[in-house]
């Protein structure tokens, strides 16, 4: 089961200091996939990136995570790294050998002491940690999606 600490809700006057909303256009174009078992912390990573402008996709599982992902063509992916019918490692893994997705930013999400490596083996981009720090993710997701911070 994964872990996630951070309000479910949030608006204008809590997004972290030192980020901005994004611009219109750049908010519209920008989708995410949410590949994340446990509801709690899924809702709360959905809720702050709508937060942000991004439209957000979910899956439930590594399977339907690599079935989204390679459908829907996001622009970056989210992905749990502990997560039933097909881990995060091995859907990084599938997701790196089609051709839709070899190229899509994948930020790897871990509880595991150490899976950071693993992660960037398998395929990951980049990673954070849980309970996860919302500014440095908030951060990490504008650099990989070439948002500029105001």
């Amino acid at each position: 089961m994964s872990r996630f600490m951070a309000a479910s809700s949030l608006n204008n006057s809590q997004k972290p200091a030192g980020q901005s909303a994004l611009e219109p256009a750049a908010a519209q174009a920008a989708r995410i996939l949410v590949a994340e078992d446990h509801l709690d912390s899924r809702d709360a990573l959905r809720a702050l990136l709508e937060a942000f402008g991004y439209r957000v996709m979910v899956a439930v599982n590594g399977r339907q995570a690599v079935k989204l992902a390679v459908e829907q063509s996001p622009d970056l992916i989210l992905m749990d790294i502990m997560m039933p019918e097909l881990d995060g490692f091995e859907a990084m893994r599938e997701l790196r050998l089609h051709p839709t997705t070899r190229l899509t930013p994948i930020i790897a999400v871990t509880a595991m002491e150490g899976a950071h490596h693993l992660a960037l083996q398998a395929g990951a981009n980049d990673f954070v940690r849980k309970p996860i720090d919302i500014r440095g993710l908030v951060a990490k997701v504008h650099t990989w999606l070439r948002v500029p911070l105001a």
